[in-house]
């Protein structure tokens, strides 16, 4: 099922785990779990995290870790591309925020 998604999405890399169909405007996701309003920011929908993998992002960005429904923490990423995501062996999903100026070249993957 998740290969289909990946394949259906239109624009960027086919190993990009982002769903860039299915984005929230207007808000980020913020240090307390909760959405804060910036009309220059998206969020993504949940994804699926392992904390037995490692992954990658390419731009900066905010990433959001949830066990369940359950926030945890949200870390800012930012620096020289690509940045490796910190493991949180707690966690099961997460979500991503960035710039909307991003939205055609940012890329999560799980590393090689």
């Amino acid at each position: 099922m998740g290969i289909m998604l990946l394949s259906a999405c239109s624009g960027g890399s086919d190993d990009n785990l982002m769903d860039m169909g299915s984005l929230t405007e207007g808000s980020w996701m913020g240090y307390n779990g909760e959405a804060v309003e910036n009309e220059e920011m998206m969020t993504t929908d949940f994804i699926e995290y392992d904390p037995s993998n490692t992954y990658e992002i390419n731009r900066s960005s905010y990433v959001s870790y949830f066990n369940g429904e359950d926030f945890i923490e949200t870390i800012q990423y930012s620096g020289e591309p690509p940045m490796t995501l910190d493991t949180v062996e707690e966690a099961d999903r997460i979500m991503v925020s960035f710039n909307q100026y991003n939205e055609d070249s940012i890329n999560l993957k799980t590393a090689e």
